[in-house]
């Protein structure tokens, strides 16, 4: 049986000339991971850093998809050395940073919860991502109110997969040729528990 996991990413934004986040979903898009009796295709999309497109490229990748995948998982780069799990988004938006649109997310409020929650163990992806090699991991509870948060929010707002958002490091800490085994080994042990 064959299944999907979505994996977004952005584009450069910013002072961040090259995005690992998009650079590690494009690279991994088409990848099979395989799961006890199932394998499952990585759908890799890169997504606009645009309050008001990113929500909707987010939808768009999700339309694409034969059915629901099995696990929404977003990258995202975040200015830390460490691998970053996210544990819930919220519904303002108050980085203060203008998206590539020239848009500051502090007029945004999203209908519903004002905080939405990732089903996964967290404990147990930090686990996963020291296993698949990364170094320095921690849980947060503070998405950064940007697009990153933006769109974990679009994720956690999908009633037919979960959602999981990853703050990677930076190119400048770590290479997107050493992030790649990394991510790829903590998705495969993380379908692997689904």
């Amino acid at each position: 049986m064959s299944q999907t996991l979505l994996l977004t990413g952005f584009e450069p934004f910013l002072d961040v000339a090259l995005n690992p986040s998009g650079e590690i979903a494009r690279r991994l898009n088409g990848r099979i991971l395989e799961s006890p009796g199932a394998r499952i295709e990585i759908h890799g999309a890169v997504l606009p850093v645009s309050f008001a497109r990113a929500p909707e490229a987010h939808a768009e990748a999700l339309r694409r998809l034969d059915e629901p995948p099995v696990a929404i998982v977003s990258l995202g780069v975040h200015r830390g050395p460490e691998f970053r799990l996210e544990s819930r988004a919220g519904a303002r938006f108050g980085s203060g940073q203008p998206d590539n649109d020239g848009l500051v997310g502090a007029e945004i409020r999203l209908p519903g919860p004002e905080i939405r929650e990732t089903p996964f163990d967290l404990a147990c992806c930090a686990a996963w991502l020291r296993e698949a090699g990364a170094a320095s991991v921690m849980v947060s509870s503070d998405a950064g109110g940007y697009l990153c948060e933006r769109v974990f929010r679009a994720g956690l707002d999908v009633p037919a997969a979960p959602a999981l958002f990853l703050h990677i490091p930076p190119v400048e800490s770590l290479g997107v040729e050493d992030q790649l085994p990394v991510v790829l080994g903590f998705l495969q042990r993380l379908v692997a528990d689904l």
